[in-house]
């Protein structure tokens, strides 16, 4: 079939021709970055931390203002380990909660950053309770970790990297023994983990991170207390660790109690709540570019009775009359796909530059544009059957 006469019987037809291209590349512009949008949020909420998040459960123990306690940071955390069940605690913050974030330095007078890091800081026994698997060097020595109250400027902390940090801090060589600084402290690496992030957020500094334990001495702190548990054992531990911990320490309030498996979703619930709102609107544009489609191969096919059946006299079949629409409708939506094409990209700019969205992949344009021809071909599949099936002699005469 050629497809110089379907051209020029579409001249005839401008307006509504180009009304239909605007909306399958305004459909496939918002479709395609629609789509990654939500395929971006429900990856970044598959991604690991680094952490054994379903034996890790969390406790946020806040002081009461004016209230005084007996009870030292030290003796929580005894009071946690004496739990049945518990097999490591310690006092820190895990991931996707609070966790400091400074500037990291690859030479002591701390003039060009290197990159910022999160500094997961806590007790002895931080990197156990979090499950951190280490893949080169060593996990911390007692012996070497210092004492709150026993620290100054000079102290100089050993301190577990992960390996993006360590790749960016030492590009050229292995990160252990070296020193790098932050903004106050002297760090030196003894060991570097897999992975920890303290945020995902799909960036790739997501997984700057660096772990440094010290110990509680005597004094009292109000925060984070981490336990770690069998999976299956995990629920039930963690509301006895909570107890045991509100009768070590009665003058602090519980806030949080909750396994990281429940934090997690907490973190990503307003995340979830968008991408299921973005896949309705999808949904919805995938519909009225399907009725539209639908819609105006009705309508042609009522405006072209007489058309159709001086074809068929000519003896043009059923099939050819199927194609002839089918192809029309085809290079309708390639128009609109190739104009679709160039604003998906350009949105994806726009949004790369306002939100800090990655860059849109190649695939998002072939998949958009399989999904909008496939729809379309089906669209028109109706009011194209029923084209072919217009008998010659009631079209002529309907003339």
């Amino acid at each position: 079939m050629q497809i110089r006469p379907i051209l020029a019987a579409l001249k005839s037809h401008r307006a509504a021709v180009t009304l239909l291209v605007l909306e399958i590349a305004l459909t496939m512009a918002v479709l395609g970055n629609l789509v990654f949008i939500v395929h971006d949020g429900i990856r970044r909420a598959h991604t690991p931390t680094g952490v054994a998040e379903n034996q890790i459960g969390f406790i946020q123990s806040i002081g009461v203002i004016g209230a005084k306690s007996a009870s030292t940071t030290a003796g929580d955390l005894a009071a946690l380990r004496g739990v049945p069940g518990v097999e490591a605690a310690a006092y820190g913050g895990p991931p996707l909660w609070y966790v400091e974030r400074d500037a990291a330095f690859a030479h002591v007078d701390r003039l060009h950053r290197v990159a910022r890091i999160y500094e997961f800081e806590g007790s002895r026994g931080l990197s156990k309770t979090l499950g951190l698997h280490v893949v080169e060097g060593r996990d911390f020595e007692r012996s070497e970790v210092p004492v709150m109250g026993q620290m100054d400027e000079h102290t100089q902390f050993p301190v577990l990297v992960t390996r993006a940090l360590a790749q960016r801090l030492f590009p050229d060589g292995s990160a252990l023994g070296q020193l790098f600084y932050d903004g106050n402290a002297t760090l030196r690496v003894i060991g570097v983990v897999d992975h920890l992030r303290g945020r995902i957020t799909g960036h790739e500094d997501d997984d700057y991170s660096a772990v440094i334990e010290y110990g509680v001495g005597k004094g009292h702190m109000g925060g984070g207390f981490i336990i770690r548990s069998r999976p299956e054992q995990l629920d039930s531990v963690l509301k006895q660790a909570a107890i045991a911990l509100s009768k070590a320490d009665p003058q602090h309030v519980q806030n949080r109690v909750m396994t990281f498996e429940q934090m997690r979703e907490h973190y990503f619930r307003s995340d979830l709540a968008v991408g299921r709102m973005l896949l309705a609107i999808v949904l919805i544009l995938m519909i009225v570019t399907t009725l539209g489609v639908t819609g105006l191969a009705n309508f042609w096919v009522q405006q072209r009775r007489r058309q159709i059946g001086m074809r068929r006299a000519l003896g043009a079949t059923r099939g050819d009359i199927l194609r002839y629409f089918q192809l029309e409708n085809f290079l309708i939506v390639s128009g609109g796909v190739l104009l679709g094409a160039i604003c998906t990209y350009g949105l994806n700019l726009f949004l790369m530059h306002r939100f800090e969205l990655p860059q849109l992949p190649p695939i998002y344009l072939l998949v958009g544009a399989a999904v909008l021809w496939g729809l379309s071909q089906l669209a028109v599949f109706g009011p194209a059957l029923r084209a072919s099936r217009v008998p010659p002699v009631v079209a002529t005469r309907s003339a």
